[in-house]
């Protein structure tokens, strides 16, 4: 059996649905990407947001986002970013079928979604309970592989900015990898994509679903060359993950 899941990532929505944020609508790219999502992707078992589901923390911008996600049956996970109120994601969360939590079991497969975000920094970190939580998840015989999942980037991509707000304390992480359970880790923020292998794990990033930006850049800088997108997930029985990202050309 295979578990399909998409990512988006960094929706960045306001108060008001108006909002531009450097030349894009982003509630309107958001729900272009979401209706694409519901056209061409048929087989869904979750939906994983991983994070900066809100720009301004407002309840109006969770509001917005409910609206988004209102035709959607499947499980839907909430995953906070540096730009994101906690509290706010958990007032939406356990109602229809929105949910925020850390560990998701599905048979042979586990997903840890880990809350990087940082009080009052837009750094990320991985917290001390979570990775006791994580551990426990590892060490246990409740799955056979691991899927992790991340708002902030636990590797240096080579730009001076967004490395600048790298998980501080990655090797937290990246050190257990030597654990054959970790499959993949993927994860959002910094708003365009990657993928390396790392110590036979699959990490990757994947687009924001409004503004992209250019890779390698010493500044924050807008990539108006690339489109917004999500990411395609499989999971598969023998632990092999095929993933692909959809970019999804504005109106």
């Amino acid at each position: 059996m295979t578990i399909n899941i998409i990512q988006i990532t960094d929706l960045h929505l306001y108060a008001d649905k108006n909002t531009i944020a450097h030349k894009i609508n982003t509630f309107d790219s958001a729900q272009l990407v979401l209706q694409t999502i519901q056209n061409n992707e048929k087989y869904l078992d979750m939906l994983i947001l991983t994070g900066d589901l809100s720009d301004d923390g407002s309840v109006a911008s969770y509001e917005n986002l409910k609206y988004l996600l209102r035709n959607f049956d499947c499980p839907i996970y909430l995953m906070p970013g540096n730009h994101d109120s906690l509290e706010k994601i958990k007032s939406i969360s356990n109602i229809n079928n929105l949910h925020n939590q850390n560990y998701k079991d599905m048979g042979k497969w586990g997903i840890f979604m880990f809350n990087t975000k940082k009080d009052d920094s837009p750094n990320g970190i991985l917290h001390t309970n979570e990775l006791t939580y994580f551990d426990k998840i590892m060490d246990s015989k409740q799955n056979n592989f691991l899927l992790v999942m991340l708002h902030h980037h636990p590797v240096l991509i080579g730009s001076e900015s967004m490395d600048q707000m790298i998980i501080e304390n990655s090797s937290e992480l990246l050190n257990r990898i030597t654990n054959n359970k970790i499959k993949g880790v993927a994860w959002g923020h910094i708003h365009n994509e990657i993928s390396i292998n790392y110590n036979g794990a699959h990490l990757f990033s994947t687009p924001s679903t409004c503004y992209q930006a250019k890779p390698k850049s010493k500044k924050f800088t807008i990539d108006t060359s690339q489109s917004p997108g999500y990411r395609v997930i499989r999971l598969n029985d023998n632990g092999i993950i095929n993933t692909e990202v959809t970019r999804v050309h504005l109106k």
